[in-house]
């Protein structure tokens, strides 16, 4: 009988591989550990200092109350104004692509259509089918919004900062051009919009808005004390600059290959530390083998390493490599189940010209609960509602219909649990709830599928918020868990949030800035 053996590396294979770990380590370090500093206090920075945005409180604050008293045409109406033809371009950070339709004047299918005000006047924006961009449509006498000039959208500015800021005056606004994409717009959700308005404001926060060119609304504000702080906060931990975001493949590559050789470098350096690590050290003699600058980062490594694994290894899974982290959006067949129609929109269930929405509405979007259509009703507070589309009452899902539908997501598979929330949890919360975030209460419906699916179910208003499996689930603690420690526990009281992600902070930039010092001192010594 035979016996297999394990082959096992001799001494000098194994000192040939060990002296190899330790130049990649050395190498990589001399590299990567500028980024690793540079990451530790950008993600300082971004703690307090967000990207520029404009936010859920700063659009509706801006907005005009909603008034259709004036209108003459109703949903359906607008929708017929439009064809292929209107939809013909898409943009990209980059440029507009355009692409001549076949048939132009093909009546297009409503995706979504949603209800505000532009300058006075009632409109419709109504996005087609298949398509990324919204076309404006005024309701009142069924004019089509063209794109957007420099004088509609000085107008546009000065109209909204004043409601912003409860001025009956808004200071000088300067025209500074149209813009594909600068430092501030470089976000993917702004492509519909694009090209972009860009005016400046002579106010105290030397305030830059842009409006969109396709439904002449801002769209993103900036102050100087953001676009300025963001330099060492968003920009850097993002490696956001525009000369790269604006090619999209390639700063993803770019990210991918950094955050891979980080993940690389930190753990060649917990295993250097480990086999450096005098266990039974001689008397007399310390157990770290290292003096100085290198004993410090030798510590600081001992201290700090693990932590520096977790978040550049986190910080790659925000790449989503390999899209192992699948989709968190129930399908179109799901959300047919609760709308209860084929179509996204049945702009035809609207026949109103001029429904009545309460004075504190600034928008509307046409919407089906279980074959019932309604407005969703935005309030200037943040606070939604919905209005039945023809006897103008409030409508609140009835939770029993909501279980009975919720009970078909998943054909032929058992509902384990359906439970009512009235608070945020691990699984389920909003950072600033204060800003309009995540609804409550909501239902949870869990699945006793392969894919151990749950779905989120806004037990208001009957909308279908998002589903995730078990793999959704990982992936969330190993990156937003790993990487921003949103722990609920942990984040609910701050600021040993802050203490706590600031100290480690400071330990990893430590550590990294000794890595700097000591590999480019080898590097001299080397040259």
């Amino acid at each position: 009988m035979s016996v297999k053996r394990t082959r096992r590396l001799g001494p000098l294979q194994w000192k040939w591989w060990k002296r190899q770990i330790f130049l990649l380590h050395r190498w990589l370090g001399i590299v990567l550990c500028l980024f690793f500093a540079a990451w530790f206090v950008s993600g300082i920075f971004m703690m307090y200092v967000e990207y520029p945005q404009l936010d859920k409180q700063e659009r509706l604050s801006g907005a005009q109350a909603l008034n259709f008293s004036t209108a003459g045409i109703n949903a359906a109406e607008a929708v017929a104004k439009l064809s292929a033809a209107d939809y013909e371009c898409n943009a990209t950070l980059r440029e507009i692509l355009c692409s001549p339709s076949a048939s132009p004047a093909v009546p297009i299918i409503a995706e979504r259509v949603r209800l505000a005000m532009l300058l006075g006047r009632p409109v419709y924006y109504v996005k087609a089918l298949g398509t990324a961009r919204s076309r404006g449509v005024f309701a009142d006498n069924g004019e089509i919004l063209e794109i957007a000039n420099s004088t509609l959208g000085e107008r546009v500015s000065q109209n909204f900062y004043s409601r912003l800021h409860g001025n009956s005056i808004s200071p000088q606004v300067h025209f500074l051009g149209m813009v594909q994409t600068d430092q501030w717009t470089l976000s993917s959700s702004l492509n519909a919009h694009r090209p972009l308005l860009h005016f400046a404001l002579e106010d105290d926060k030397r305030t830059e808005l842009y409006v969109s060119s396709t439904t002449a609304e801002v769209v993103r504000d900036s102050s100087k004390n953001e676009r300025v702080l963001n330099y060492f906060a968003a920009v850097t931990h993002w490696l956001y600059p525009t000369v790269l975001r604006k090619f999209p493949n390639a700063w993803a590559w770019v990210v991918d290959i950094v955050a891979s050789l980080g993940v690389l470098l930190s753990i060649t350096g917990l295993w250097i530390g480990w086999l450096r690590w005098k266990r039974k050290p001689k008397p007399g003699k310390p157990a770290i083998p290292y003096k100085g600058i290198m004993r410090w980062h030798y510590i600081t490594g001992v201290l700090f390493g693990v932590v520096t694994l977790t978040w550049v290894f986190s910080g790659l899974l925000s790449m989503n490599p390999g899209k192992y982290n699948p989709s968190r959006s129930p399908n179109s067949e799901q959300r047919q189940l609760f709308t209860g129609t084929e179509q996204p929109v049945l702009v035809d269930a609207f026949p109103l010209l001029s429904p009545r929405f309460p004075k504190t509405a600034v928008s509307a979007e046409l919407v089906h609960f279980n074959g019932r259509a309604l407005y969703r009703i935005v309030n200037r507070n943040g606070r939604q509602q919905q209005l039945d589309a023809l006897t103008g009452e409030e409508f609140i899902a009835d939770v029993d219909v909501l279980k009975r539908l919720a009970r078909k997501l998943v054909p032929e598979e058992d509902i384990i649990s359906i439970d009512l929330m009235k608070n945020y949890d691990n699984y389920y919360f909003s950072r600033h709830p204060e800003r309009g975030g995540k609804p409550l209460p909501i239902l949870r419906v869990i699945f006793g599928d392969d894919d151990n699916t749950w779905f989120h179910i806004d037990s208001t208003s009957g909308e279908l918020l998002e589903k995730s499996t078990s793999v959704n689930r990982v992936y969330r603690w190993l990156y937003n868990g790993l990487h921003s420690w949103d722990i609920l526990w942990l984040w609910e009281r701050r600021p040993l949030w802050d203490i706590a992600v600031i100290g480690f902070s400071l330990g990893g930039f430590s550590l990294s800035s000794l890595g700097v010092v000591v590999g480019w001192r080898r590097l001299r010594q080397s040259v």
